[in-house]
């Protein structure tokens, strides 16, 4: 056990080397198969349920118990063997109903055993049977040293003198039990021994002696020193005649515990304890932080669906009030409209009227007078009448909903996205650390007609990386594993990309002066919108949602904080510079903005003021990258190193990589370092 728990702290150490393109192989295989033997019923080969430990040490399910017990051959027997060792183990006594068969008390009644690494069970099995043993010796020694009875005879109640002792069974045995056990196929190649010879030893010399497998009756009680096995003398004289050194058990033990052996080994399986108990601590401090951080999430989803709902609620008042007005005047002008066409209606109304109680009733004078007089009306009402039709304009009223809530309600199909991050504990800073390489990813993927220039990376929260290929014009995402996702083909070469909090992408495209937005939803590229900008973009990176980047306008070589919108919100440096790129970072804790240009790294602060400039031995800086404890990492692309540099801008130490690089990005809260240059192989490192 203390081989595998040795095997198993070496397969955990940090530093194992593996080529992401290829499948990984569990470095926890060893952990698992010593699992699976604690863990694990003898009988049932599953996990332990309601184990109970015998006096072996080897431990049971009580079901499995049961079964095995009931089948076993004479259900009174006061022993029953061991189904892995064939050990003799005493039967309890139960105190339970009479009724119930006593094959079905066995079980129950056996002490029960945890296999969880609680602070209640740091006692280990071996220590419990080592209390059991010394009660048991002391109650032996008092018995052989008393009234010597024999135990099977005492049992029925018949006292008879024991003649002889069972070291295995631990029982005084009279002359006709002698013989029956002697005869019994499953106690026969037990060793007895004279109990006058038991009768002065010291407790010690009671106990049980281990029964050789391959010679039946022959103790193992010698030791060879050269197998590291413990033999019978059978076995010296047959297997191990040219072995050196064959000592006595006895003289061995002894030798252990003067060298302390015993005491090394306990403190090494303490050893082992206490750091299963901090992983232990750790995994249940993980477990409830992602408790409370599900609860937080839900919160956020619950305060996001009624700000939306409380902008929903504000932007329909709004409108309301907006409709009112727009109503209210034009109701006004229709209503004047409708009043003059009543009037004009009934004053034809009127007309008509008159005519006609003219024809009905009046004189041949009247007759002639009204029309004459009506003729001239009649004139003036069609006039009035013609005019009201072609005056006339429908008016409705029209509703057009704006084009970013349309675009919201086509485009959001979901509150948000939950995944789990899992990052490895920072043990000490990465200035003391080492780059060690980790493997490698091919970045020439099917569809790809020239070789690969990879001239800008970076990391995501979550793992995954994305590449700019200049040669190929496009983009590459790959998985935290380094398997290739998806890429997208692109109008003119990127040179600059970068990975946004909101499970965005943005890459530059300088000869398009465009900054195009990518979505990396489903570990997949697909483009959102693109930003037309009056510069040109380089290098660029996150900063707080938005991006800080190197831009060329006019000859001139500016480092600025650009808008979502495309526009440049803020410029910290601007100078006269034709040739020069370098690379941008950004560090959230201190709000400090690092550009390398050329021999010398520059820093700023949030308002614009140069915080220090420092000039290195390395020339033609490109890419840079920060950790998570602020540390800078800049590609020297003619010496082929990367440079470490302290928050303050010292140099810490120079890792070098085989190829010229051209960008450098660090995983997020991780110490994963992938490296990019001319060609079509990305370097993936750890700092261990």
């Amino acid at each position: 056990m203390l081989s595998r728990l040795s095997q198993m702290e070496t397969d955990s150490e940090i530093g194992e080397t593996f080529k992401l393109t290829q499948s990984r192989v569990s470095p926890r295989k060893s952990i698992n198969a010593f699992s699976d033997e604690l863990l694990n019923c003898q009988l049932c080969h599953s996990r332990f349920k309601n184990p109970k430990s015998l006096t072996c040490l080897h431990s049971f399910c009580e079901t499995c118990l049961d079964i095995y017990i009931a089948k076993l051959p004479g259900g009174k027997n006061r022993f029953f063997p061991c189904p892995v060792c064939r050990e003799l183990n005493p039967v309890p006594k139960p105190d339970q109903a009479e009724n119930v068969p006593e094959s079905e008390k066995w079980a129950p009644e056996l002490p029960g055993e945890s296999f969880t690494m609680t602070s209640r069970s740091r006692r280990s099995s071996v220590d419990e049977f080592t209390e059991r043993s010394e009660r048991t010796e002391r109650s032996m020694a008092l018995t052989l040293r008393n009234d010597r009875k024999c135990s099977p005879c005492a049992e029925n109640d018949e006292i008879v003198q024991a003649l002889y002792w069972c070291p295995t069974c631990r029982e005084a045995l009279c002359d006709m039990c002698t013989k029956s056990h002697r005869g019994m196929k499953i106690t026969k190649s037990h060793a007895l021994m004279d109990i006058d010879d038991l009768k002065e030893r010291p407790v010690h010399m009671i106990r049980s002696r281990e029964i050789c497998p391959e010679h039946r009756g022959k103790l193992l009680d010698l030791y060879c020193q050269d197998h590291q096995c413990m033999v019978c003398n059978t076995c010296v004289a047959i297997h191990h005649r040219r072995c050196d050194t064959i000592l006595a058990i006895d003289r061995v033990a002894r030798t252990n515990r003067s060298q302390k052996t015993n005491k090394s080994l306990q403190q090494r399986l303490r050893h082992c304890i206490n750091v299963v108990d901090h992983v232990l601590s750790i995994k249940e401090q993980s477990k409830a932080r992602l408790i409370t951080r599900k609860e937080g999430i839900l919160d956020e989803v619950a305060k996001l669906k009624m700000s939306i709902i409380q902008l929903l609620d504000e932007l329909e008042e709004k409108m309301k009030d907006e409709i009112d007005a727009v109503c209210r005047d034009y109701e006004d002008i229709l209503q004047g409209k409708i009043d003059r066409s009543k009037g004009l209606r009934d004053s034809i109304q009127s007309a008509l009227s008159t005519i006609q109680s003219t024809l009905d009733a009046g004189t041949d004078y009247q007759q002639v007078l009204a029309t004459q007089t009506l003729k001239e009306e009649v004139e003036k009402y069609e006039h009035m009448a013609d005019n009201e039709r072609i005056d006339y304009k429908d008016v409705d009223l029209m509703f057009t909903a704006d084009e970013n809530l349309v675009r919201m309600a086509k485009m959001v199909d979901r509150m948000g996205y939950v995944e789990i991050s899992e990052k490895r504990e920072m043990s000490k800073p990465f200035r003391h650390c080492s780059a060690q390489k980790n493997g490698i990813i091919n970045g020439k993927v099917k569809g790809d007609r020239n070789g690969c220039i990879f001239n800008s990376v970076d990391i995501s929260d979550t793992g995954e990386i994305i590449l700019s290929d200049f040669n190929n014009c496009c983009v590459k995402l790959f998985d935290a594993f380094g398997m290739f996702r998806s890429s997208s083909k692109l109008n003119s070469p990127p040179r600059g990309v970068s990975m946004l909090p909101d499970r965005m992408a943005a890459v530059a495209l300088p000869e398009e002066c465009v900054i195009k937005l990518m979505s990396v939803e489903g570990k997949f590229l697909s483009n959102v919108r693109e930003l037309h900008t009056s510069f040109k973009a380089y290098r660029i990176s996150n900063y707080r949602g938005k991006l800080v980047g190197i831009l060329y306008s006019k000859a001139c070589r500016s480092l600025s904080i650009i808008e979502r919108n495309g526009r440049v919100e803020k410029t910290m440096t601007r100078k006269r510079d034709y040739k020069g790129l370098g690379g941008v970072a950004y560090d959230p804790v201190k709000n400090y903005i690092y550009m390398s240009d050329r021999d010398a790294i520059s820093c700023y602060n949030g308002a614009g003021k140069q915080v220090f400039r420092n000039t290195y031995r390395r020339t033609d800086l490109r890419g840079m990258a920060l950790d998570c404890q602020g540390n800078i990492y800049v590609c020297s692309h003619d010496s082929g190193q990367v440079l470490q540099i302290s928050p303050d801008g010292t140099l810490i130490k120079s890792i070098l990589v085989p190829i010229s690089p051209q960008d450098v990005a660090i995983e997020p809260m991780g110490n994963k370092m992938v490296v990019v240059g001319l060609g079509e192989v990305v370097h993936v490192y750890n700092l261990v």
